[in-house]
């Protein structure tokens, strides 16, 4: 599955990608900001994948100007109860406090909570991550709750609040990058499966009730 929106080209990753995402996790730029710090070898990296590589988690390489830059997520789907959690990193440091993070993330929040059942997205962030605590609340993230024995916070964002919190966000960059979004599916099972309840979706939401940005999707 690749994601292209607000100029960030999203690409859902395969067992291709899991080693360079595994030297990306290991750098101490990338390893300090999380809960986990031990060094993960090949063979923990491919049973993780292995543990992914589903439709409860969805894993993309985020790609800018034709470069992987860095990894973002919505894993740990409840279909049930319509929660999932979140995570981003940017691996390349040229985009730091760019925009780019920020993009990439509209995108996949955006996507995910206009076009499935999830209702309540969740992160978990380190409290000595100070610049994850701001990027977290400018997207509308709440803290909710102390965890790693009071290491972090756990946070909790909202269909509703995300809508309204970045409304004028959201605009800003559609205007600037565009408002098309394009999915390409491939022929895994887990990709076909979404790209079916995508379509069914795109279908049965008038248009006048899409989220600001919407106004040209292409499905292929």
């Amino acid at each position: 599955m690749i994601i292209t929106r607000y100029g960030i080209c999203l690409e859902r990753i395969t067992a291709a990608h899991i080693e360079m995402v595994r030297l990306w996790r290991n750098d101490p730029k990338i390893q300090q900001h999380m809960f986990f710090k031990n060094d993960i070898t090949p063979k923990m990296q491919e049973e993780w994948f292995d543990s992914v590589n589903n439709d409860q988690n969805f894993y993309f390489l985020i790609h800018y100007l034709e470069k992987p830059v860095g990894l973002i997520n919505i894993s740990s789907v409840d279909w049930e109860n319509n929660s999932a959690f979140a995570g981003l990193f940017i691996y390349d440091s040229n985009y730091w406090g760019t925009d780019v993070p920020v993009r990439a993330s509209l995108c996949v929040l955006d996507i995910f909570f206009a076009f499935t059942t999830i209702q309540n997205i969740f992160a978990k962030v380190r409290d000595s991550n100070i610049a994850a605590f701001h990027y977290n609340t400018a997207l509308g993230f709440e803290r909710s709750k102390k965890i790693e024995y009071g290491l972090g916070f756990e946070y909790v964002l909202t269909r509703e609040h995300f809508f309204s919190t970045t409304e004028k966000l959201r605009t800003a960059t559609a205007r600037l990058f565009g408002s098309t979004s394009i999915f390409k599916f491939g022929n895994s099972g887990y990709d076909s499966t979404f790209k079916i309840q995508l379509q069914e979706k795109i279908k049965s939401i008038p248009t006048s009730q899409l989220p600001k940005g919407f106004e040209d999707i292409i499905v292929s």
